[in-house]
């Protein structure tokens, strides 16, 4: 399954058409790796902060590059089982500065040919997420992983389902940006 046909019902006609005719270059990889690694290096380490993570990386990526892209929220599913259900898109509230409900979706970035999440491994080694597969995913992974970035061909070999639902749109990504701050890192 090809990138433009999972987001088809997600992204509109201009948008597929920018995914299908950008080729990622090397710069592009090299800078996106920079700016990963900055984020997680600024962002202090906590479980279930996709939304805000995602959003932040989408932002500089997309302020920063040509790369077309998109902040996804959706269902992931690993090991075929179902991680994060997405019911509904993102809740926040009126000033739409911070999520203000119990939500149970996952947030990434797509950019061509590659999904970018770079929360998962958090959530993993600081969330309150079953011990066995916590166990699995450090026995695939290892320990002290930053961010998943590969193909969906790619995920689906490491037994990573990401189904998009819908599309975070920029508002919300402002928004998220700025609750970073408001968020209690103890």
């Amino acid at each position: 399954m090809q990138q433009s046909e999972r987001l088809i019902n997600i992204l509109n006609k201009k948008q597929i058409d920018s995914f299908n005719s950008y080729k990622l270059t090397k710069e592009d990889i090299s800078f996106i790796k920079e700016v990963v690694e900055g984020i997680l290096t600024q962002i202090p380490q906590k479980a279930f902060n996709c939304a805000q993570l995602s959003a932040f990386l989408g932002a500089v990526i997309q302020d920063n590059t040509n790369i077309p892209l998109v902040v996804l929220s959706g269902h992931l599913d690993y090991s075929g089982k179902r991680l994060f259900n997405c019911k509904y898109p993102l809740p926040y509230s009126s000033n739409k500065t911070e999520i203000n409900e119990i939500w149970d979706g996952h947030c990434w970035v797509e950019i061509p040919n590659l999904i970018l999440d770079i929360s998962f491994f958090r959530t993993v080694y600081y969330g309150n997420i079953s011990e066995n597969l916590k166990k699995k995913i450090i026995n695939q992974f290892g320990k002290g992983k930053g961010t998943l970035i590969a193909s969906f061909e790619q995920m689906a070999k490491m037994e990573f389902n990401y189904t998009p639902c819908y599309q975070v749109d920029n508002n919300m990504i402002d928004g998220l940006i700025k609750s970073i701050g408001k968020i209690n890192y103890i």
